[in-house]
């Protein structure tokens, strides 16, 4: 079993308050957190158990499974093999629906355009580097380049395209993001509380991007941290198998609270 940071005793004192909880969602990020980093991006898979425990969590009553993602949603939906009962979000928590971003317009359609056009330029002939389009962004990804080349094209795309105006950075691990609109997994996790009358939440993250999502938890709620990074979150994991190691944990106490009392015989 992996062990988690701090001891496992503090996170299944709140795993516990959460299996009472009337109505539970469990919420995690994908990169880091249900997979393990991969040097391609489209190589990531989530670990052993992970799909199975966020269906059987989903399965039962009252509680709800998603992913929030910084992905396009039709590449989390490609990539993490979730069941239907496990609601994805995609590009920061504002795509519910491929492709569909509320607040993208045409004019910001032609913005990410030109910031594919000047990043493409950038990387071009650097080895172990990749460029994402999403439906609001775009993203430079260099895990497997050199670090001389990730330096210097990180600095580029920040002095170059990411300072045209209307353009928001983002920098998480090895990539580095342009958005024309800046959501974030915070206003993902607020619509699915909302849309589910959530009581207490669950959330788990790697990233910088996850911070968000950590702030926008109220008391009661359960953040977890994965990985050694500083974070508000309370609690921390070492890495995905330990996340998929509480959630069948979570599983365990939330159906033994669900399901009926066996009836006494008689004396």
């Amino acid at each position: 079993m992996t062990e988690s940071v701090p001891a496992d005793v503090s996170i299944d004192t709140a795993i516990a308050a959460l299996a009472a909880a009337d109505r539970l969602l469990v919420c995690c990020d994908f990169d880091g957190t249900l997979s393990v980093l991969a040097d391609e991006p489209s190589a990531a898979r989530p670990v052993d158990g992970a799909v199975a425990v966020l269906d059987a969590l989903a399965r039962l009553p009252d509680t709800w499974a998603a992913i929030v993602s910084g992905r396009s949603l039709i590449d989390l939906t490609l990539l993490s093999g979730m069941p239907p009962r496990v609601h994805l979000v995609g590009s920061h928590g504002t795509e519910f629906e491929v492709g569909k971003i509320l607040a993208v317009s045409p004019g910001d359609s032609a913005l990410i355009e030109q910031l594919a056009a000047q990043c493409r330029l950038i990387i071009a002939g650097v080895a172990g580097t990749e460029l994402e389009i999403k439906p609001a962004s775009v993203a430079v990804h260099f895990r497997r380049a050199s670090r001389s080349d990730a330096a210097r094209i990180q600095a580029s795309v920040i002095k170059g395209p990411g300072s045209l105006p209307g353009v928001h950075v983002i920098e998480g691990k090895e990539v580095i993001e342009l958005a024309v609109f800046l959501g974030t997994k915070a206003d993902g996790l607020r619509q699915l509380q909302s849309r589910w009358a959530i009581t207490a939440t669950l959330f788990a993250g790697d990233d910088a991007t996850d911070e968000a999502a950590f702030a926008a938890l109220q008391q009661g709620d359960v953040g977890v941290k994965v990985g050694p990074e500083p974070s508000a979150a309370e609690w921390r994991l070492s890495d995905p198998a330990a996340v998929v190691d509480v959630l069948e944990r979570l599983h365990v106490l939330r159906q033994s609270r669900s399901e009926p009392l066996a009836p006494t015989s008689p004396s």
